[in-house]
């Protein structure tokens, strides 16, 4: 795969995308990112973190756009996670936790795939959500499983940002998921709100 090759599926059309406008604000982003394929790009960091965050659901279509894609498309993602700073924070933006990350649509490295990721950073965002005080960003490595294809062990993401909006969050609260690069030097995203399950911003205390 050329590693400069954008994709983008709705409805089961092709279609090149841009990375358009960062988030502005908390609930509705601008631009057109949904799932699909760009070359990767670094982050800065900052310093650890007080907050956790966990979260769980289904994301479809690019966002701001809400809703649910069609059952016959497969043009959506399930995910669960976890993240928080290091407990020793031995270094700035050091994490722990962990992501589950389902991609079903089809034309997604090799029929879709299962993603399993150990977090080993956690911080702020930096991509223009860091206005929102309950939006975290976190990332790590873990093991890609496609679903036609071979297993690919240690394949960096990162979750540019986790957004705790409102409640519920459906409709309200977002996700942007990085994949790769994967041996071909591809790398899979999906920007949405989410259209299913919520994203809980949690406080340290002395007991978490």
């Amino acid at each position: 795969m050329n590693h400069a090759r954008h994709l983008s599926l709705a409805l089961g059309a092709v279609a090149a995308v841009l990375i358009a406008a960062a988030c502005h604000d908390a609930a509705s982003p601008q631009g057109t990112i949904t799932a699909g394929i760009l070359p990767g790009h670094d982050k800065g960091g900052s310093q650890c973190a007080d907050f956790r965050l966990t979260g769980g659901g289904r994301v479809d279509k690019p966002e701001p756009e809400t809703g649910k894609s069609p059952p016959s498309s497969h043009d959506f993602a399930t995910f669960g996670f976890q993240a928080r700073p290091d407990a020793a924070c031995p270094f700035g933006m050091a994490g722990s936790g962990n992501i589950e990350w389902n991609e079903h649509l089809g034309t997604q490295f090799g029929g879709g795939f299962a993603f399993h990721g150990t977090v080993t950073m956690f911080s702020t965002p930096n991509d223009g959500t860091e206005t929102n005080p309950q939006c975290g960003r976190f990332g790590g490595f873990g093991r890609l499983n496609p679903h036609n294809g071979p297993t690919e062990e240690d394949v960096s993401f990162e979750v540019n940002h986790a957004c705790d909006v409102d409640e519920p969050g459906v409709g309200k609260d977002h996700i942007y998921m990085r994949i790769g690069p994967t041996a071909d030097g591809s790398i899979y995203f999906r920007h949405s709100l989410l259209s299913g399950g919520n994203i809980q911003w949690h406080r340290l205390t002395g007991n978490n």
